[in-house]
């Protein structure tokens, strides 16, 4: 009788243990799909903003152009006016990308990590 109740709690103990791993797993599947979708969503997001500002940026480019050449300048100066202040701010981001692009990207993965590290525990 104790035999039969031991390989019962034994079995229990089993099917307790894989359906633990299972939900283990299923937890990982999910918290990197999390993950995943929240970098998809946040690169998508950048895109789009980054396009909406080449275009305004294009625009406001063009429309000092043309301004520039009705209040006295010409063409081509307006263009190489434009063009030299594309350059400054190349030369500015140049400069600065580990401030504006790297330093953010490294404190938000470390972030991410943090995190799950703090999940887990």
């Amino acid at each position: 009788m104790e035999s039969q109740r031991l390989s019962d709690n034994f079995n229990e103990m089993t099917d307790n243990a894989r359906a633990y791993v299972q939900l283990k797993m299923d937890l990982m599947k999910l918290t990197f799909t999390e993950k995943l979708s929240l970098i998809a969503s946040t690169f998508l997001v950048t895109v789009i903003l980054f396009l909406v500002f080449l275009f305004v940026s294009m625009f406001l480019s063009m429309a000092f152009i043309f301004w520039f050449r009705e209040h006295g300048g010409s063409f081509s100066g307006g263009a190489l006016i434009v063009a030299g202040f594309y350059l400054l701010v190349g030369v500015v981001v140049f400069l600065t990308r580990h401030h504006l692009f790297v330093n953010p990207l490294i404190s938000q993965i470390s972030k991410a990590m943090a995190e799950e590290e703090n999940e887990n525990n």
